[in-house]
């Protein structure tokens, strides 16, 4: 098996921008995959590439890296899964390029999904009773980044990023009330410091994450059949099967002397700004003909 080599220099896209002339380098965006899982194995990967810009002095980087791997099997029942581990660069600050490069506000380092549709075996050559069909999709993710500030950060510089710096350990009990350690600044207990008017922090960008994601969909459906080529579909669909709450990031700026903020490191919402879905039934007629 050949792994990428995140390092080549196939995996960045440079783009310089020096008075007015515009140069640009690109190379290709490898992506390889043995989808036959039978014959293979779970050998299926793939590489993700990058790019860095260049203008006015100033350089923006982006990478991308991500490892798949997948099956389909139908045995009697359709299965699909997919496992995915990646990381995306994002967006820098201007003047200092390398100070913005971390993880993107959307990356999820690993993901996977499994999709099964199941045709039940009960009463298959029966008109009334048989043609019952189950299926279901599943996603579990870990979860999303979040940058960590500090109240009144702009007194201390009017451009850039607002990170403390890191002193200490900034875990927490992950908890909805309590995610990461939110000791304030000056805190004996703080993970964070105030840098110096005029400075940057050095806790790195989005180096904390938030909580996990997982959800299932099903649906149930009935087919009788009419006519040798037509058929009535009765269906039962539901969103969120078990009605579990998927948990947006926390609050994440923290208190300094004298502005302390009581909600730095709760949830206040459900993933995907407050519109993940809770459980929710609906029913449909479909007549196939």
């Amino acid at each position: 098996m050949h792994w990428p080599d995140y390092d080549s220099p196939r995996s960045e896209v440079n783009t310089r921008q020096r008075l007015g002339a515009h140069r640009k380098e690109e190379s290709t965006f490898g992506r390889y995959s043995f989808a036959d899982f039978r014959r293979d194995g779970p050998t299926a990967f793939g590489q993700g590439g990058g790019a860095a810009l260049v203008s006015l002095g100033g350089t923006s980087k982006v990478r991308n890296q991500s490892l798949a791997l997948g099956f389909d099997r139908t045995i009697g029942t359709s299965m699909t899964a997919d496992f995915r581990l990646s990381q995306h660069g994002a967006d820098q600050f201007f003047y200092l390029p390398d100070l913005e490069y971390g993880p993107a506000d959307w990356d999820r380092k690993h993901s996977f999904t499994i999709a099964t549709l199941y045709e039940l075996p009960f009463w298959k050559t029966n008109k009334y009773l048989g043609g019952w069909q189950f299926n279901q999709s599943t996603i579990i993710q870990s979860g999303t980044p979040f940058n960590v500030t500090y109240c009144d950060a702009g007194s201390d510089r009017d451009i850039g990023p607002n990170r403390p710096n890191l002193i200490g350990n900034p875990d927490g009990p992950k908890t909805r009330d309590q995610w990461f350690n939110t000791a304030p600044i000056g805190d004996p207990n703080s993970a964070f410091g105030r840098p110096a008017v005029g400075t940057f922090g050095n806790l790195p960008r989005n180096a904390l994450r938030g909580p996990g994601y997982w959800r299932t969909d099903a649906s149930l459906f009935k087919r009788f059949q009419v006519l040798a080529d037509q058929a009535l579909e009765l269906r039962i669909e539901v969103v969120n099967l078990f009605n579990h709450v998927n948990l947006g990031n926390p609050h994440s700026e923290i208190g300094v002397p004298g502005n302390n903020n009581a909600n730095a490191g709760r949830i206040t919402s459900t993933a995907n700004f407050g519109a993940d879905p809770q459980r929710n039934f609906q029913f449909a007629v479909k007549y196939i003909f």
